[in-house]
């Protein structure tokens, strides 16, 4: 039940981050069309008139006050003296001296009270004020685990992210404050465009949003409407179940049911949320996106939630971003999961300017910025991450995971094949720096380029070996996804590889070369996707990538094979392969999960828009904003490299209390 990795859409693994490789590089899509000049956003001064709270709870009960007199007087001279006051008694409490009246002169409470005060026979005159229930932590038998809503200084056991495990008490968002005021979001539809929601978990059912009446993103009714409580763009349907689990996480922090006695409580215990599919298992096509944006605001969506990134802008997006503007719709974004500075890095939509639009990074349960959270370091007027939420160890929907990795990974591995030399599981380089990986044949290419050895033993001439492994894997996963980081120093002729490396994948159990399915890799030295990897020129070939193993999909076996292959002329140095993980995703409507990502932090910052315009309907978008913004809590450790410095509060946001002092607040 338990994730033990950093849960973003694409991942950076160790021979990728050591070589400067990520994998949003991997899946960097090229800019459509010249991309628009970034113009300053507007300055803006914090936002202080006062919250208009429609359905506040009044202070006291209207027309009543509560009456004691100074010693001395006895019972009956205390009730003619209440008479002679404009008074009607109701109820007296002899042994606290007091009584409870009603004012018959038409005047307000807070007139009598002031008037009473000065007689010199009152002790005290004050209003009959009402007190609220406080909300107490909902009985989610998970609520323990979420510490950004609750953060006690809690241990949580078996972490996905270890740093400040345990944090300190009182840093989260402070919901269950500001779950006095309202916890019900129903009132306001909150788009989760991401890889579908699993609208059947016990934790989500009862608050999606209703898909009668639904029309597509250009406007026009959909036949039968939208029975799934949404619309897929990645498969084109109707239907936009999760397959992989990141959006049904996001999902129930927005809005899973609260005080049900499972699993979670989202932000807004109470939600209508709207499951948009847009990213597949390759990712996330740039027109999906644009037209799930489009279908969100078509069907009333006013919160949209975007857990995802890349390194390009294209006008289409900032046109979709525009639409949301213009139709007055909050768009909370992912700040992105590189550890990048986007002073000098490029991160989209996290980047675009839009009036509507907060950027989020990732904080750890002591409120430090996340080891893995991008961050921007440029002129405070121009950041484009804005402020942070809680991104770490998030506990929340999702479905049952198996990984394959570390040690396990290059155990039980088979060879095969013709040569003197293959392949082998060895752990090269020393101490903290060792890896794990398959090697042909030896240490000997790792160390060369990565701790300076000596010149790599050459592979004899006329070889060609396999190793390939057998997985298990459940039949009804709805994802099979394959990692791995390849190096090879194979002997290219142009284009041509004459020395080199195959990847392949079958259902069977045997040897997927030459029967299964191969697997392209990008070689970065020719600007191409290739089956084949070799060198180009002096240059190894190097590639960190993610694959989905569709043909393993409702298979219970799904094996993995390397081949290396060397012609008769000349003998070259030969290959390694690492970060290898198998994992598999299949649907549960009872699973939960901790997760990390700067897409974990943005559905805490969506659900608390989500709760101020539910609770306030005359909110527009920015001024929703503005509320996130000046409810937050300063907070240093993002004080220099966001926007705004703070961490969201929801008690703050939500409640008309002083403004937070010492932040400039700034419309992006």
């Amino acid at each position: 039940m338990k994730s033990k990795r950093n849960n973003e859409i694409f991942r950076t693994r160790q021979l990728g981050a050591a070589l400067g490789l990520t994998l949003a590089a991997v899946f960097a899509t090229s800019v459509l069309g010249a991309p628009k000049p970034e113009s300053p956003r507007p300055e803006m001064q914090p936002y202080n008139v006062p919250f208009h709270k429609v359905n506040t709870q009044a202070a006291y009960v209207p027309g009543e006050v509560i009456v004691k007199y100074k010693p001395g007087l006895s019972e009956n001279a205390q009730m003619a003296r209440t008479n002679g006051l404009g008074l009607q008694s109701s109820i007296r409490m002899p042994r606290l001296k007091a009584m409870k009246a009603r004012i018959l002169t038409g005047e307000t409470v807070e007139e009598a009270v002031a008037r009473l005060n000065k007689d010199p026979m009152v002790e005290y005159a004050e209003p009959n004020y009402l007190y609220q229930k406080f909300a107490p932590a909902p009985n989610d038998t998970q609520w323990g685990n979420q510490w950004g809503l609750e953060n006690t200084g809690q241990t949580l056991s078996s972490p996905s992210y270890t740093t400040n495990n345990p944090g300190t008490s009182g840093k989260d968002i402070d919901i269950l404050n500001a779950w006095d005021v309202t916890s019900d979001c129903s009132a306001t539809t909150v788009a989760v465009i991401d890889t579908g929601v699993n609208y059947s978990h016990e934790d989500l059912a009862a608050n999606m949003w209703d898909g009668t009446g639904c029309v597509d993103e250009n406007g026009v009714t959909v036949s039968g409407g939208c029975p799934n409580h949404g619309w897929d763009y990645a498969d084109d349907d109707n239907d936009p179940a999760d397959e992989e689990g990141h959006g049904s996480h996001v999902a129930a922090t927005i809005g899973a049911v609260g005080n049900n006695n499972k699993g979670v409580s989202g932000v807004c215990q109470t939600a209508e949320i709207m499951a948009v599919r847009v990213i597949g298992h390759e990712g996330a096509a740039l027109d999906d996106i644009a037209q799930g944006i489009q279908f969100a605001v078509r069907n009333g969506a006013k919160v949209i939630n975007l857990s995802l990134g890349g390194g390009s802008t294209s006008s289409l997006m900032e046109d979709a971003i525009d639409y949301a503007e213009a139709n007055d719709v909050v768009v909370i974004i992912a700040a992105g999961n590189s550890n990048q500075d986007l002073a000098s890095n490029n991160v989209y939509p996290c980047e675009l300017t839009n009036s509507n639009i907060l950027c989020v990074a990732a904080l750890d349960q002591d409120f430090a910025r996340a080891s893995f959270s991008n961050f921007d370091t440029s002129s405070q007027s121009s950041r484009a991450v804005d402020l942070g939420a809680p991104g770490t160890n998030i506990m929340s929907a999702y479905g049952n995971e198996t990984e394959v990795s570390g040690s396990s990974a290059y155990t039980s591995w088979n060879t095969t094949g013709t040569g003197t030399y293959g392949w082998n599981s060895s752990t090269c380089g020393d101490g903290a720096e060792s890896l794990e990986m398959l090697t042909m044949r030896d240490c000997s290419l790792y160390e060369y380029f990565f701790d300076s050895g000596s010149t790599p033993t050459a592979i004899p001439t006329s070889t060609d070996q396999r190793i390939y492994r057998n997985f298990s894997i459940s039949s009804s996963a709805t994802n099979v996804s394959l990692f791995h980081s390849v190096f090879v120093y194979g002997e290219p002729i142009g284009s041509t590889c004459y020395d080199y490396v195959r990847a392949a994948y079958d259902t069977s159990t045997g040897d997927p070369i030459g029967t299964g399915t191969y697997l392209s890799l990008p070689d970065y030295n020719r600007s191409v996707f290739r089956t084949i990897f070799c060198r180009a020129s002096s240059t190894p070939f190097v590639a960190s990538y993610q694959h989905y193993l569709e043909d393993c999909v409702g298979s219970s076996n799904c094996t993995v094979g390397y081949q290396f292959s060397s012609d008769s002329i000349d003998a070259f140095p030969g290959a390694f392969v690492t970060d290898i993980t198998l994992t598999t995703w299949a649907p549960s409507n009872t699973a939960y999960s901790y997760l990390d990502g700067t897409s974990m932090a943005a559905p805490h910052v969506a659900g608390l828009a989500a709760l101020l315009r539910a609770y306030n309907p005359d909110f527009d978008a920015a001024t929703t904003i503005q509320k996130i913004i000046d409810g937050g809590e300063a907070n240093t450790s993002i004080s220099s490299n966001t926007k705004y410095g703070v961490s969201i509060n929801a008690d703050n946001s939500m409640r008309d209390l002083d403004q937070v002092t010492g932040v400039t607040a700034t419309l992006q």
